[in-house]
């Protein structure tokens, strides 16, 4: 199931990009109703539309773990990595992304007791290292490479990236709290990506930038869109569904294979961004190196 999101997620990271050009949601809000819809149904499917067992008191808390772990994923998540790809293009965001198994070791170290190897240690050195050296040449960005349209991308543009993975680390975590209280992944998928929808319709009532989002849910979107948001969906209930049978360190690293996945995709069949540089694949080859050393447990 993590490899399968992995594909998943590599697909819909160059569907975004062909899709998702300019401002505004552009297909954030439509790709949280469709992982609404998707839940939904494997819920009924699945899981017959168990609501899951045990204590009442617990239950609640179980419940309540979803719905974070819903606006962290659904919104901020999501959020951030769709304007990640827009701003760095599939690779350079897709091999921002393995910032996800950095936070998400040390969280569930801290806050699950997961234990830490020296494996683990030695991957964690290495993922750091590689987003170092992805962003060293963006301090050295020069006016005329500006102008030219060939400098890398600026240190803000990452910033995008980097919120989205410590926001997904982050629904990695409260999920996992949420299914130890309440074993039915589908139910708590579900539960998630409708707290994630309902944030959304909330923050229209109130913020003018996303009742323009609301209103236009539909009118922005494309066949690129549409295909990143079953994609993107899918790839998350496959990925929250793996936590329930795996440690999160062990899902979060089998994911991480996304980005070759993403970057082939992207130059060879979909070409959608020329070949980068060869700093770039040294990175997320480091970046890979580091998620197989914490896998290898």
């Amino acid at each position: 199931m993590a490899l399968l999101s992995a594909v998943a997620f590599a697909c819909s990271n160059v569907f975004i990009s062909k899709g998702a050009s300019g401002g505004g949601d552009r297909g954030v809000m439509f790709s949280v109703l469709v992982t609404m819809v998707f839940s939904g149904l494997l819920w009924l499917t699945l899981e017959g539309g168990s609501l899951g067992t045990g204590n009442p008191d617990e239950w609640w808390t179980g419940i309540g773990w979803f719905v974070l772990a819903g606006i962290l994923a659904m919104v901020f998540g999501r959020t951030f990595l769709f304007a990640s790809i827009r701003k760095l293009g599939v690779t350079r965001a897709s091999a921002v992304k393995r910032l996800n198994p950095f936070f998400s070791v040390l969280l569930a170290f801290a806050l699950l007791g997961e234990p830490v190897t020296g494996l683990d240690g030695l991957g964690i050195v290495g993922i750091a290292l590689a987003f170092g050296l992805l962003i060293r040449r963006s301090f050295q960005r020069s006016v005329a490479d500006i102008e030219a349209q060939a400098a890398p991308p600026s240190l803000a543009s990452y910033g995008w990236g980097v919120g989205s993975a410590l926001s997904y680390a982050l629904a990695y975590i409260t999920r996992k709290y949420g299914l130890l209280l309440v074993a039915a992944p589908a139910f708590g998928t579900m539960v998630s990506a409708v707290s994630g929808f309902t944030f959304f319709v909330i923050a229209a009532i109130f913020v003018s930038q996303y009742r323009v989002n609301f209103r236009n849910m539909f009118r922005n979107l494309n066949v690129w869109l549409v295909l990143a948001a079953f994609t993107v969906s899918l790839g998350q209930i496959l990925l929250f569904a793996a936590l329930f049978y795996e440690k999160v360190s062990t899902v979060v690293m089998i994911a991480s294979l996304e980005i070759f996945i993403a970057s082939f995709l992207s130059v060879v069949v979909f070409r959608t961004e020329a070949r980068p540089d060869l700093e770039t694949y040294i990175a997320a080859t480091i970046a890979t190196a580091g998620v197989i050393a914490i896998a290898w447990n």
